[in-house]
């Protein structure tokens, strides 16, 4: 691959264009070609390197108590991977990291990360921006769970898509994936969506969801 692609990822996008070459010189980095199904970590391995996804997906999971799989997140390149445990006392993974789609991930030390992050603020200030990030999407997987029906769960993650004032967005996830996020079958998703389009809640064209009645959606959820 070509490494000047890092720079079309928002962690990195800030770096002005005079300086670049400099900073890709101070970077200890490989890359790692993976197959779908190949693990990229396990749940409790150390991160010692910054994970960037640059190209295919992969699913985030976490096994619960009684042994169960939770799907946390589906995450598509460019993305990185677990930012905010790079420098963390306890910097082990919390979820398992599986391959989805074959992906390009870009692994930088611990160590030349830290001297960047030291040497460009503006660098600083995105790393600090991905990492509120993430805790938001924490928050919002914690919101879901909360969420006991399946359709109040479908409900806000309908919400939470078509965000920004919006009506509208493209479903990335299959029906199965968002049965795994959720934590049920995808017949009783499929049941549910198909409720919300029976009640002319929300309309879907393939893979597009039109949202029409906001305003009922929010009052089942509040």
């Amino acid at each position: 691959m070509d490494i000047n692609e890092l720079f079309t990822i928002p962690l990195f996008d800030s770096i002005p264009p005079e300086k670049r070459e400099v900073f890709l010189s101070g970077l200890d980095y490989t890359v790692s070609f993976l197959e779908k199904g190949e693990l990229v970590a396990r749940s409790g391995d150390l991160c010692k390197h910054l994970y960037l996804l640059m190209k295919g997906k992969v699913k985030t999971e976490m096994v619960d108590g009684s042994g169960a799989v939770l799907r946390i997140e589906t995450i598509y390149a460019h993305r990185p991977l677990a930012p905010a445990f790079l420098f963390a006392e306890n910097n082990r993974f919390p979820v398992t990291v599986t391959v989805l789609e074959d992906a390009e991930i870009v692994l930088i030390s611990r160590d030349s990360v830290l001297t960047a992050l030291l040497q460009y603020e503006s660098f600083l200030k995105k790393f600090l921006l991905l990492n509120a990030e993430c805790m938001k999407c924490l928050t919002d997987k914690l919101h879901l769970l909360a969420c006991k029906t399946i359709r109040s769960r479908l409900i806000f993650y309908l919400l939470d898509q078509a965000k920004n004032g919006t009506s509208s967005f493209v479903m990335k996830e299959t029906q199965q994936e968002l049965a795994d996020y959720f934590g049920v079958t995808r017949p009783a998703l499929a049941k549910v969506l198909y409720e919300l389009m029976e009640e002319g809640l929300i309309r879907q064209e393939k893979r597009q969801i039109f949202i029409t009645d906001k305003q009922t959606l929010r009052r089942e959820i509040m």
